[in-house]
């Protein structure tokens, strides 16, 4: 019998044209977000010139407020590129605007409570969390922290002395950011000597946190890791022991403290909010090494300049 061989002749009527291909997700999400951010200002806009009340409110808040919220923009989005320093960025600049040292640790931990909230639930959701480790850190940190907030907030009278203290400090931090940036390499993890006393540390960590507006991290993380503690669970056992010692720290502040800077807090606060949705996406594109330096040197000049014009007024 003979194969009949059938073939398929296209058809006049159909298109000639490549089929529409969707838009990627990245795409998407841009414009997602430019539609979002262009319906904001417009409501803002609508409310700004048919709402004298809003207008009046919005032109008596203090220019303060709008230099910490740029401020607090910027340094989470450094912190999201290198994973740190946003602490002392950020209370080497309220230093620097006049903010007492009470109050400069109390913007900062305010702002650092829903970021470190956050991120510690997302580690514990991931497993991240040692909850041994995170029973032996967390009532000693947020003791020393509660201390170290009580006694700054106790000296604000006394601020002009006890900035400078604070600057120095910063200084120190300052030079830690400097000497991990220049080096080319790691420094190899010390395997088999872990560190013993964890509650000794976890003091330690929280009173100096409290203190000088941060540290934490540099102090806690860096010496379990160092001292042969696994990597990946120090870091989300420190993060989330954070959140808990950022708001009892948070709390000691305000409720000790006569009088807060509400102006330099809130726009810390939302300036980092604002920041912390794009600092990822970002992080990949700057050289981290470029930012470290440069965090490090302007640390470093302007808690000498602190220092400097305490020397100057004493002597």
């Amino acid at each position: 019998m003979e194969k009949v061989v059938s073939t398929v002749v296209p058809s006049a009527i159909e298109p000639t044209t490549a089929p529409v291909l969707p838009a990627s997700p990245r795409k998407n999400r841009f414009l997602w977000w430019s539609a979002a951010v262009i319906l904001l200002l417009a409501i803002l806009g609508t409310i700004w010139w048919h709402t004298p009340a809003f207008r009046a409110y919005a032109e008596e808040i203090p220019a303060t407020f709008y230099y910490f919220l740029i401020a607090g923009f910027i340094f989470a989005m450094i912190d999201g590129a290198i994973g740190m320093s946003y602490g002392i960025t950020s209370t080497t600049f309220s230093l620097s605007m006049g903010i007492p040292p009470a109050s400069a640790s109390t913007a900062v931990h305010i702002s650092e409570i829903l970021s470190n909230g956050i991120a510690g639930w997302m580690h514990f959701k991931m497993g991240n969390i040692n909850k041994k480790l995170f029973k032996m850190l967390i009532i000693p940190g947020i003791t020393g922290a509660v201390i170290g907030a009580y006694l700054l907030s106790s000296l604000e009278h006394y601020s002009t002395y006890t900035k400078p203290v604070v600057s120095l400090y910063t200084l120190i931090l300052g030079t830690i950011i400097l000497k991990r940036a220049i080096q080319a390499r790691r420094a190899k993890v010390q395997q088999g000597k872990k560190i013993k006393r964890i509650g000794i540390l976890g003091f330690f960590g929280g009173f100096i946190d409290a203190i000088g507006g941060g540290g934490w991290g540099s102090i806690v993380l860096s010496s379990l890791i160092a001292g042969g503690r696994h990597p990946r669970f120090s870091l989300g056992t420190v993060k989330l022991c954070r959140f808990f010692i950022a708001m009892l720290s948070s709390l000691t502040f305000v409720t000790v403290l006569s009088h807060v800077h509400w102006d330099a807090v809130s726009g810390l606060v939302i300036g980092s909010a604002l920041a912390s949705p794009i600092a990822a996406k970002v992080s990949n594109k700057i050289s981290a090494k470029t930012i470290m330096i440069a965090v490090a040197v302007i640390v470093i000049l302007a808690s000498l300049k602190s220092i400097y014009g305490f020397a100057v007024k004493i002597i």
